[in-house]
């Protein structure tokens, strides 16, 4: 109960930090207006109309969960935490309330290793973005040779870094599968994709999946504890929005 009471006076706190941060829509004014009133449903329904019609920001994710949240909703404020999260790794307000839901789910996550946190940023979409520009910055440093001049070294030496490390970063999550979590109170990773199959294991909400396969109403996934098992489709959900 504790957790609970000081996860929502933080919500109360942070999410007022976030009007001026988010897209200036009328969408999304309307729905901070109706949270602040007390009005979660209808702030809830904004949130959404904006993810529906492709908005992805991280304070439009970050609101919805604190709306999701304030409902009773924990499975769908968990999910909009860690998009919050995909698109923004630093946004502190979304990494707190998301470390509280964990606490009070049990959520099961796996081993970091050591350059984990040197790979959480920048996101993979960002990564993919940062590679990009430092290969035609790379290009363009050497565009004075064309002229027989001398090559622009400090941008060189800067885009070649910016390459190399956007492309490590976006080489390693590549290798990972994509993140879901689990969206029900409780999921059996088993075996085989059968619901008579020996069961591995029972994963609380919230727990961290990367998936491996989909087929028909099962995902074949890596688990918190590096094993492989499988999940009932419609117990858990990809944290990325295509």
């Amino acid at each position: 109960m504790f957790r609970a009471f000081l996860l929502s006076f933080l919500i109360g706190l942070s999410t007022a930090g976030a009007l001026f941060a988010g897209p200036s829509s009328t969408t999304f004014d309307e729905a901070n207006r109706r949270y602040d009133q007390g009005d979660f449903k209808g702030a809830r329904a904004g949130y959404e109309a904006l993810v529906d019609a492709g908005e992805r920001r991280a304070n439009v994710f970050y609101n919805l969960g604190n709306a999701a949240f304030r409902l009773g909703d924990k499975k769908a404020a968990c999910l909009a935490y860690e998009r919050a999260l995909a698109l923004d790794p630093g946004h502190p307000e979304a990494a707190a309330n998301l470390r509280f839901l964990r606490q009070e789910t049990g959520a099961k996550l796996p081993a970091r290793p050591w350059y984990a946190q040197a790979f959480a940023w920048p996101s993979p979409q960002w990564a993919t973005w940062l590679a990009a520009a430092g290969f035609w910055g790379l290009l363009l440093s050497f565009a004075p040779r064309l002229w027989k001049r001398e090559v622009a070294l400090a941008p060189a030496v800067f885009c070649t870094l910016a390459l190399v490390w956007g492309a490590a970063v976006a080489a390693w999550n590549g290798t990972r599968g994509d993140l879901w979590i689990v969206t029900a109170d409780s999921a059996p990773a088993r075996t085989a994709p059968a619901d008579g199959s020996p069961l591995q294991l029972t994963l609380p909400l919230g727990s961290h999946l990367r998936l491996l396969q989909e087929r028909g109403a099962w995902v074949h996934v890596r688990l918190p504890d590096a094993s492989t098992g499988w999940i009932a489709l419609d117990a858990a959900a990809p944290v990325r929005i295509n």
